[in-house]
């Protein structure tokens, strides 16, 4: 007796989307084990439930007679002929199961992306494996439930700070001026591996999978149409890497001057040699996280300017800091590096960005440090176990401010927005809205003594969210994007920059005081 193959057929949802992409998973193996064939080829066939029976009995006569003459192919409920070889490729073809529902071929391929036509109707995914002597080794038929509609977006408009440009623009357009101002969007994006732990049962399935919110998340991020893009929990699918920050730019308005890659990992190796015998090991478990900052210095393009035009230089960060619970130590060693080097850019006469995840809620220790220019008193039971507080210089001399505490400054801007501020903390009333937490984590902080913000994105409310926790059909991750319109002021356009270190972290890595 010969050894029984299957074909295995998983998908990630059995919920298609129209317009997204469906790529089954498949496998064969012997029954009961994981053993693969040596040889084997997989013909696949996907058909779309009709709505309807043939209109005629010549019709279903000659779909019959069609059949019958074509050795692949049988009426019966596995739809194909298991004794025979091969599949048809003729889009268009009908067959009808055991139950009497009729099918129509649609494609005969591995994956498949519904279409408009196939709305509220199940789809039928038969995989079919073949050994080198072409006899049929094993047949899988995977039925879904009806293609749905992808959820209508929800428009998020910017708010236009008018103020600034009413004596050149009395009527103040809707738009600001793309060559005076630059659109910066912070997000995180959720990674995928995140999504599997069983942490969102809140959202369906199908709205999970990566094919999904890799479309959804592309859609929404376009629709803003920023000038920089900063992404955090970027997944790489790389094995030594969990998640990281990529920064995008327009290659038509900016070109890159320098990049650094910061690894706060780097950063805790001085601080940990310092600390007694007895803790060091602590420290290596509890610092060497691999949490990153990715910091680009950017310039303006001249694009046709008038050789009079100054162009600007400005420095991006791009940061996802720690989230552990009991590590606010953690969060606060980590932002106080970051800052250190970006003092020494900020020294040179640039203006600084800083966009990203920070994992750390308003009046925070953290946050306290990037707004105030210092820590002292501890907002917070700081936990402290390895007494690394000491080696960090808690304090700094950039003058910084987030972007949407200039919702509560405008007074362009109505009550209905400024609700969705917290007014005490100056901040949006949340940035993560999920089941463990719900309050503001991201920012967009900025020099404020060389950047002007002339728009926000709007805010988004628990009505905008249809009152449900993130991720959700309609917002893919569990933070909601942050954009703002900046403009150098006029005193620091065309500024002639020092230029910066190589390498203002690794300057600091050789000091053993932070």
């Amino acid at each position: 007796m010969g050894l029984e193959w299957e074909v295995q057929v998983r998908f990630p949802s059995d919920t298609p989307v129209a317009g997204i992409e469906l790529n089954p998973w498949v496998r064969v193996n012997y029954k009961g084990s994981y053993v693969s064939p040596p040889n084997y080829a997989l013909q696949f066939a996907w058909y779309r439930e009709f709505s309807t029976l043939p209109k005629c009995v010549e019709d279903y006569v000659a779909f019959q007679d069609h059949a019958s003459r074509d050795s692949s192919m049988t009426i019966y409920g596995g739809g194909l002929n298991q004794e025979k070889h091969g599949l048809l490729n003729s889009e268009g073809l009908k067959i009808v199961d055991g139950e009497g529902k009729t099918w129509i071929q649609v494609g005969s391929s591995r994956t498949y992306t519904p279409s408009e036509d196939d709305i509220n109707s199940s789809l039928r995914l038969v995989s079919v494996a073949i050994d080198d002597m072409g006899i049929k080794m094993s047949i899988n038929v995977f039925v879904t439930t009806p293609v749905i509609r992808l959820p209508r977006p929800y428009p998020r408009h910017m708010i236009v700070f008018c103020s600034l440009r009413k004596l050149r623009n009395p009527k103040c357009i809707a738009t600001p001026f793309k060559e005076e101002s630059f659109r910066v969007l912070s997000y995180n994006i959720l990674a995928d591996l995140y999504t599997v732990s069983g942490a969102y049962t809140h959202c369906p399935n199908w709205a999970l999978t990566w094919e999904y919110r890799r479309r959804n998340l592309l859609n929404e991020i376009l629709s803003y149409d920023a000038d920089i893009l900063c992404l955090q929990e970027v997944y790489s699918a790389n094995e030594y890497v969990i998640d990281g920050c990529a920064t995008f730019f327009r290659h038509d308005r900016f070109k890159i001057v320098i990049k650094y890659e910061v690894e706060y990992d780097k950063m805790a190796l001085p601080v940990i040699e310092v600390l007694e015998p007895d803790k060091r090991n602590d420290g290596l478990f509890r610092l060497m996280k691999d949490n990153v900052a990715l910091v680009v210095i950017l310039e303006e393009k001249d694009n046709g300017r008038s050789q009079d035009a100054a162009r600007s230089t400005i420095c991006v960060a791009n940061t996802h800091i720690h989230r552990g619970s009991d590590a606010s130590d953690v969060r606060l060693f980590q932002v106080v590096n970051l800052i250190r080097g970006l003092e020494k850019i900020d020294s040179s006469g640039i203006p600084i960005l800083i966009c990203g995840d920070m994992n750390s809620l308003p009046g925070s220790d953290p946050h306290r440090f990037l707004i105030n220019g210092e820590v002292g008193c501890f907002s917070e039971k700081f936990r402290d176990p390895l007494g690394i507080h000491k080696h960090l210089k808690l304090s700094h001399s950039m003058h910084l401010a987030c972007a949407y505490a200039h919702l509560l400054d405008s007074n362009e801007v109505g009550q209905h927005q400024k609700g969705k501020m917290d007014y005490q903390a100056m901040e949006p009333l949340f940035t993560c809205f999920k089941p463990s937490l719900t309050g503001t984590l991201d920012y967009i902080l900025y020099s404020k003594n060389r950047l002007k913000v002339d728009g926000l994105l709007k805010l988004l409310d628990y009505d905008s969210l249809e009152k449900r926790l993130l991720p959700s059909p309609l917002w893919s991750s569990d933070h909601v994007a942050l954009m703002a319109n900046f403009r150098v002021k006029r005193a620091s356009r065309g500024v002639q920059y020092l230029s910066p270190p190589p390498d203002p972290w690794e300057q600091q890595n050789k000091q053993t005081d932070v």
